[in-house]
């Protein structure tokens, strides 16, 4: 290790040799089968889920995609009352769109139906396909 004063060379030989370690402790651990888990140790599991309360963090079982949309779809944006910090949150829409959005609902009027949205520049089908169940005129 030409060129390193004496202190670099026992810093760098520190971090390999902490990066040597950390390497076979990690392939130490992959190497090891994980421990088995007992059926009472799952039922006291289960059990201690079943009591957990209704509003709980958890999401049941039911819960799928296709709830989350139904959800999302009974809150839906109004593009006529809608600001740029609002439109921001929606998928694919970012603050230079948004400020487009509402540009150009302040140019034209309000949007007289969704296909308006159409109308405002950088917004394609598959933008306009993935914000039309999100977005409602009123």
């Amino acid at each position: 290790m030409q060129g390193f004063t004496r202190p670099e060379q026992r810093a760098i030989l520190v971090l390999l040799s902490t990066f040597g370690l950390g390497t076979l402790f990690w392939w130490y651990r992959q190497s090891q089968p994980l421990p088995a888990v007992s059926p009472a140790t799952v039922a006291v599991f289960d059990e201690f889920v079943r009591g957990l309360p209704d509003d709980s963090v958890f999401a049941p079982a039911s819960f799928s995609e296709r709830g989350a949309t139904e959800r999302a779809s009974s809150a839906r944006l109004d593009l006529n009352a809608a600001t740029i910090n609002d439109l921001v949150r929606l998928p694919g829409i970012g603050p230079v769109m948004a400020k487009r959005i509402v540009e150009y609902r302040e140019a034209n009027g309000p949007f007289k139906s969704l296909q308006d949205l159409c109308k405002v520049k950088g917004i394609g089908v598959k933008t306009y396909e993935k914000l039309a169940p999100l977005v409602v005129i009123k």
